[in-house]
């Protein structure tokens, strides 16, 4: 059994256009994880990429069975067809201590590395919040969870799950007990270090320091980012610079630009879902969404599937 981060991309469009979306992304990550015997330690599922720890012996089909099998419902609910997302994922060892800490933090801290929250803990879509939940005033687990048979049917047909595993009355697995949460508690030693390494600055102390510890490559941001960065996406440097900034840099997320344009827009051409709109259709939206919601060219491209 290793211990690896995983990621894998689509940059052509989003894999994730709304909660429901990530509600299912999340479930099917947890179905996945059952199946391969794998374990999660911290993720952060972004709109158009995942970045995840884990520990499997069957990495590579611990991240084919969750895109398989969110991939399915992706392409029936919005009529789509074929693979979601670039074949194959990203994958890197960890080794040691400081390497863990370095990769649980760099995946936590991707939403503000690309400037969709201020913080880890902002953003809903990740693990920030499954840890010290005591200490840091998290809420409690909801007190309503839903019973065995509620859960079962509320997973597709396929889908295996733990039966200590807890579903809210949203239809999605509660992270803290999913994932291990001890050890990554146990990692941190405090609230203090970890709150100390979700606000950590990138630099070269972080790398000597885990070069230090075993000669293995470290983990960074160059290290994490750089080998999924679409030619014309988002750079290291943009991504350092949101690191260090105080404010969130973009006008609207991919999320909520899904939202306007699968609400507003596509109803008014008559169509289903953003992939049955003609290519002069989204030309027409697209020059809308730059001129009223200041939305950038390729965040545009992603989510209209130009």
């Amino acid at each position: 059994m290793g211990t690896y981060h995983l990621c894998f991309t689509s940059h052509g469009e989003v894999m994730f256009r709304n909660e429901d979306d990530m509600n299912r992304g999340f479930n099917s990550l947890c179905s996945a994880l059952c199946k391969t015997g794998s374990t999660c330690y911290a993720y952060a599922a972004m709109s158009d990429h995942h970045h995840g720890c884990y520990a499997s012996q069957k990495p590579v089909e611990l991240i084919r069975t969750t895109r398989e099998s969110y991939t399915k419902q992706f392409n029936s609910k919005y009529r789509r067809t074929g693979q979601l997302g670039e074949p194959g994922c990203y994958i890197q060892e960890v080794v040691g201590l400081k390497h863990f800490l370095a990769a649980v933090s760099y995946t936590l801290k991707n939403p503000p590395h690309h400037g969709v929250s201020q913080t880890p803990f902002e953003y809903p879509y990740s693990s920030a919040n499954a840890y010290f939940r005591k200490e840091l005033g998290k809420d409690a687990m909801p007190e309503k969870v839903l019973d065995f048979w509620e859960t079962k049917a509320a997973l597709p047909r396929r889908a295996a799950f733990e039966t200590r595993w807890k579903m809210g009355p949203a239809g999605v697995f509660l992270p803290e007990t999913v994932l291990d949460i001890g050890l990554v508690e146990n990692s941190f030693s405090t609230v203090q270090a970890f709150n100390y390494y979700m606000g950590r600055k990138s630099g070269t102390d972080w790398i000597k320091e885990q070069e230090d510890e075993n000669g293995t490559a470290p983990f960074s941001l160059e290290s994490m980012e750089a080998p999924l960065i679409a030619p014309d996406g988002v750079t290291v440097a943009e991504m350092l610079r949101n690191e260090k900034s105080r404010y969130v840099t973009a006008p609207i997320s991919d999320l909520e630009l899904c939202k306007v344009i699968d609400t507003q827009y596509v109803p008014r051409y008559g169509k289903f879902s953003v992939y049955e709109l003609a290519q002069k259709e989204k030309l027409e939206i697209a020059n809308i969404l730059y001129r009223d919601y200041h939305a950038g060219a390729r965040q545009i491209k992603r989510c209209l599937v130009m």
